[in-house]
């Protein structure tokens, strides 16, 4: 990596994050000049501005969940720096080949970052209100809140199997049983 690079990572910590994520050093290394090209301040960490600065999060819908996701669970004191930001990106490498994959990019931690999406809480499952509020950020005001409110009542009707009028984790993950999250929830690391 640049000299930059390795001032904040030593090559024992590049080895130890190859190993850990999965990464090539040659995607290490893009993965850093990204993170790089989004500090704008060039202060070894990203704020909430600078993530909101990537186009398509900007234009997602989600965009601001998504960044709430990233600094509440995964950095610190509204800020995440390169270790933690790459440490997350590991969830999204394809694992379809039982050699790529880690503890960070099982189906398990891909849900758990979307069930995530929803529980902010972190009470382990999904009430209506966490459920109408991602509607209502998804469907903008395109839709009546009461409307929003029957298809989130509906929701939880459908897939609260223990009767909690909320959905766990498992109900979540026994819900997207036949998705091929693996394949929806992963992006391409160019070397």
């Amino acid at each position: 990596m640049g000299s930059n690079a390795s001032i904040m990572l030593q090559q024992e910590d590049l080895q130890n994050i190859c190993q850990q994520t999965g990464f090539t050093g040659k995607q290490v290394q893009r993965l850093y000049s990204r993170f790089k090209a989004l500090d704008k301040n060039d202060c070894g960490y990203l704020t909430r501005e600078d993530l909101q600065c990537i186009p398509e999060v900007n234009i997602n819908p989600l965009g601001e969940r998504l960044i709430d996701v990233i600094m509440d669970d995964y950095g610190e004191s509204n800020k995440i720096n390169f270790k933690q930001f790459i440490f997350l990106l590991a969830k999204f490498r394809q694992g379809k080949m039982k050699s790529l994959v880690t503890e960070y990019n099982t189906r398990e931690s891909k849900l758990r970052f979307l069930f995530d999406m929803y529980d902010r809480n972190h009470d382990m499952k999904i009430d209506r209100t966490e459920l109408l509020d991602v509607l209502k950020m998804m469907v903008g005001g395109n839709i009546l809140d009461d409307q929003i409110a029957t298809i989130a009542d509906h929701t939880i009707g459908e897939l609260d199997k223990d009767g909690d009028r909320s959905i766990t984790f498992e109900e979540f993950c026994k819900t997207l049983e036949r998705i091929d999250a693996d394949d929806k929830m992963s992006m391409k690391f160019l070397n």
